[in-house]
């Protein structure tokens, strides 16, 4: 059985997916913590822990099954400095907070936000933060960078031993792509980074073999191909790409929310908000929206976390206990607010849990109109299976007339990515979620009425009027 080993790299976990080539059918998958050190220079990813143990899974993986071909799909505001044959330095974790220092400085020589559509973002969340901050801070180690990967090209150099760019994770907020032009920006060029960028070539494209070593290692067959790769929730965006016609929109959804809003304009996103436009695998801009939802939720959610019905929901609504925002500090369409919990009493962990996806369904309804959201909304990822959380969004987006759909396929970044190597994998099916009864619909807006009056109440002085 010929089959497609897709390696998903996220900010929580990383897993190793092994899917069939004709139908997509998932055979196998495990899973690991992406782990971070706290160590200088800086906060950084722990690689080598990850992939000793991604050879392990790949070495298991080739005793069960002919695998073809692998995939990487990773998370963005990532990038790798790398010598001839290892890191020149350890690779950022985009939460480490020493960009900061930089801010005003960096400011003034990046491109204007309607030329990149990167938002100027915290800590290491654009790439090109990252880069000026090592450049300043470990000159040497710096110095001694052949070239420049996306973390996604990363790991497939990790395999190949060949080196490449690819589009659509360049094109993340990155500060490097100008996505109109397609083209880097002006930034990334006279600050000499674009120079390290290796080719672009395109997500799908046969990267190259496995090296030597690895073959030995692993018992992979030398005819096994590595791709060039693609960003996650650019993966996400493949099976509807191929399937539907615009305007509709995906939200990816994990330890951050990604909103992609096909069909909508790029020059009424607001950049104070969260709002950027990603670049998909055919180089084309896509007005995004962006917060931390699986950081948020399992803050509100809490360690002890039950799952809840619609008597834990009706509580919440009855006794006008909210969660303000935000409970992540990387971006969102509400930056500089503190989250908070109004409730005047204890609760229960299926309320807390209630009241997360109530506090996540409104901040997607919130994005969802930042960011021009018409049609469809398909939403896979960890928000699909939460049923409560969707049932809200679904009443919110009533008033646009818009359908919210649940993918059924629990793989949605990892199906993506083994659709580029694989026509004849399909779309997956979709379940229309049915809104409240209109009692309780009518409710849940009066509630996020006041949820709104309540966050203007608490807005930074700084803050812009709410989009909803």
């Amino acid at each position: 059985m010929s089959s497609i080993a897709v390696i998903d790299i996220g900010k929580t976990n990383t897993k190793l997916c092994v899917v069939d080539s004709d139908s997509g059918d998932l055979l196998k998958s495990d899973s690991t913590s992406t782990r971070s050190v706290d160590q200088p220079p800086y906060l950084h990813i722990d690689t080598s822990s990850l992939w000793e143990w991604l050879l392990d899974q790949l070495t298991d993986a080739a005793k069960a099954t002919d695998i073809s071909t692998i995939v990487v799909t990773a998370h963005g505001a990532t990038a790798a400095l790398i010598t001839d044959k290892d890191l020149a330095l350890p690779v950022m974790d985009y939460e480490f907070t020493g960009p900061d220092s930089l801010t005003d400085e960096y400011n003034t020589l990046c491109d204007p936000f309607n030329k990149t559509y990167s938002p100027r973002l915290p800590h290491g969340l654009n790439i090109g933060r990252q880069l000026y901050w090592q450049r300043k801070h470990c000159p040497q180690d710096y110095r001694k960078a052949k070239q420049l990967l996306p973390y996604t090209q990363f790991w497939s150099w990790k395999l190949t031993g060949r080196a490449a760019a690819e589009v659509s994770t360049i094109g993340s907020h990155s500060d490097l792509w100008n996505p109109l032009e397609k083209c880097y920006s002006n930034f990334a060029v006279q600050q000499n980074f674009a120079q390290l960028l290796p080719p672009m070539k395109l997500a799908g494209d046969t990267l190259g073999p496995l090296t030597e070593p690895i073959q030995q290692r692993t018992g992979l067959s030398r005819h096994c191909k590595v791709l060039v790769g693609i960003h996650d929730s650019n993966a996400s965006l493949i099976p509807w790409l191929k399937s539907r016609a615009t305007p509709f929109t995906v939200m990816s959804t994990g330890t951050w929310v990604i909103i992609f809003a096909l069909g909508a304009p790029l020059d009424t996103l607001l950049e104070q908000r969260d709002c950027t436009a990603n670049v998909n695998i055919y180089s084309e801009p896509i007005a995004c929206a962006r917060f931390m939802g699986g950081r948020e939720f399992g803050a509100i959610a809490g360690t002890s976390a039950q799952s809840a019905d619609v008597n834990d929901l009706q509580r919440i609504i009855d006794d006008n206990i909210i969660a303000l925002p935000a409970f992540a500090d990387s971006g969102g369409p509400y930056p500089g607010h503190q989250g908070s919990i109004q409730s005047g009493r204890d609760l229960s962990p299926p309320e807390r849990y209630a009241l997360a996806c109530v506090y996540c369904a409104l901040t997607s309804d919130e994005s969802l109109t930042l960011c021009g959201s018409t049609g469809d909304i398909i939403v896979e990822g960890a928000f699909a299976k939460n049923h409560l959380l969707l049932q809200c969004l679904a009443v919110f987006r009533s008033d646009n007339n818009q359908a919210v759909l649940a993918s059924a396929d629990s793989t949605g970044t990892t199906l993506g990515a083994a659709m580029l190597a694989a026509d004849t994998i399909s779309a997956p099916a979709l379940q229309r979620i049915t809104p409240f009864e209109p009692a309780l619909a009518a409710q849940l807006n009066r509630y996020r009425h006041y949820w709104h009056q309540q966050i203007a109440l608490c807005a930074p002085s700084s803050q812009p009027p709410t989009a909803a």
